[in-house]
């Protein structure tokens, strides 16, 4: 007996090389997910449709995205036709696309309970979409699916509005690099469908099914009153939803966090973006920290600092806030203050702006260095301190070291300082962190030297708390933060 597609379907998405790799994956699909769609246009060799049907007991979805719709299939309509109906003889749900005119025939694929009709235009206009899903609705299949492109953020998050009031067999949300908030906000307006991949994405702007489920609860549809986020160039290595999240879940607010892919802060300008439920703080990171300065009254610290790594909404105006000093000031604080002693600040970013102004705070003799010899400079001239040429680092000395750059975080990266460094055993301390919670390359190459260390978790966590606290969570400590952090490390 063929399964039938359950409403609303939370589907992992995989894009299998081969059926040995289709094994692979399904296994690793969480048993929260109630679909397995199948990416059969990624395939690096053919699979057999009946090779998949009954690897799970869940429905399976078989679908051929071309090259036009976002996907790769490059053949032709008479080979498409073909694929899908083996596919749908196999018994599986097949994803069909509408400009395809494959339903047009009411002989064709007589159970459409196991049809889903799509459209899908990555790069088309968003407008008309209104008629259009009208026009599919007209079609019977098991549930209809309209996917359009989003340039960035707004227009992702308009998309995302079409979903609200649609019926229980309709699912509409945006693709694209910025295309994330689109796909959650649409999933808690009760979309029918709702895809996330595992272990390797199948369209852009995708989130990871379990982090859907996990992170950000999309199997429990609910009104939300405000919105928050993490606007960054990219926000896959953030740990800032999972935190925020379980924050407000914690305490029954009804309010989400979400991932903001920004790809130019002064064009996009998130804050002044127009929503319901409305934005009402922003975490900003790598690279947008000295715009989110400018983008609000500024505090203390952000005027001495000329950067901001969070927006709040005050008094119907935003504010401008830098929690990076205490994530760094803290942390330095426990080990001693830096009265007599030297400190070289790796980097010249919007981090490193915030670590020259803690260090110093507590007494130290900052120098800054960066690869780039003319921006250590500058950044050194902004504060009153010395530079280091990039060249002289490896033979310098000093007492702590701080990495303020991104390097760290990837299996292959080296030491963002160098571990010839580490044999006077200074103190080091690293601005990165990693998603899973394990050492970067910076720490892992100072605790083999036997150097004490401060990691980016640490930082995370005191400036997390001071930032919860911005948004208006009450009753946050470092304590409460950490657990939350451990327990999404362990799972």
């Amino acid at each position: 007996m063929a399964k039938i597609l359950p409403i609303p379907a939370r589907i992992a998405s995989i894009a299998p090389k081969d059926a040995a790799d289709a094994v692979r994956l399904v296994a690793r699909v969480p048993a929260s997910v109630n679909a397995i769609e199948f990416r059969m246009d990624l395939a690096e060799r053919p699979i057999p449709p009946a090779a998949l049907v009954g690897l799970d007991a869940r429905p399976t979805i078989l679908t051929w995205r071309s090259l036009a719709e976002g996907g790769g299939f490059s053949g032709s309509p008479d080979e498409y036709r073909r694929l899908v109906d083996e596919a749908y003889a196999s018994g599986a749900t097949v994803d069909v696309e509408h400009a395809r005119g494959l339903l047009a025939d009411v002989a064709a694929f007589p159970e459409r309970e196991r049809v889903i009709l799509s459209h899908h235009a990555p790069f088309g206009p968003s407008d008309g979409l209104e008629d259009l899903l009208e026009a599919m609705a007209s079609v019977e299949a098991r549930a209809v699916k309209l996917v359009a492109g989003a340039p960035d953020l707004a227009a992702g998050l308009r998309i995302a509005d079409l979903q609200r009031g649609r019926n229980g067999a309709t699912a509409v949300f945006p693709m694209g690099p910025a295309s994330g908030p689109g796909r959650v906000l649409s999933a808690l307006s009760g979309a029918a469908l709702v895809y996330g991949p595992v272990e390797r994405d199948t369209a852009a702007g995708q989130i990871p099914i379990e982090d859907l489920i996990r992170i950000y609860e999309v199997d429990r549809p609910r009104k939300i009153e405000a919105l928050f986020g993490v606007v960054a160039g990219s926000t896959a290595r953030s740990l800032s939803p999972r935190l925020h999240n379980a924050l407000f879940r914690s305490r029954g607010l009804p309010w989400l966090y979400l991932p903001l892919q920004v790809a130019d802060f002064e064009r996009e300008r998130p804050h002044e973006i127009e929503h319901d439920p409305p934005f009402r703080g922003f975490a900003v990171t790598q690279p947008w920290k000295l715009a989110a300065a400018r983008a609000g009254r500024p505090s203390e610290d952000v005027r001495a600092i000329g950067a901001a790594n969070t927006l709040v909404r005050d008094r119907g105006l935003w504010r401008a806030e830098n929690t990076d000093v205490d994530g760094v000031f803290d942390p330095l604080a426990d080990h001693d203050t830096g009265e007599g002693r030297t400190a070289v600040v790796v980097g010249a970013g919007g981090a490193a702006r915030a670590v020259v102004v803690a260090a110093r705070r507590l007494g130290y003799e900052v120098l800054v260095s960066a690869r780039r010899d003319a921006e250590a400079d500058r950044l050194a001239a902004d504060f009153g301190v010395d530079s280091l040429a990039w060249a002289d680092l490896p033979a310098s000395e000093a007492d702590l070291y701080v990495n303020a750059t991104p390097v760290g975080w990837r299996d292959e990266d080296p030491s963002a300082i160098p571990p010839s460094l580490f044999a006077e055993r200074p103190l080091v301390f690293d601005c990165v962190y990693r998603r899973d919670g394990k050492e970067t390359s910076t720490i892992r190459a100072a605790r083999t030297a036997r150097c004490p260390t401060v990691d980016g978790l640490r930082m995370f966590v005191v400036q997390a708390v001071r930032q919860a606290q911005l948004f208006g969570v009450e009753g946050v400590t470092a304590e409460e933060v950490s657990g939350i952090l451990r327990e999404g490390f362990a799972s």
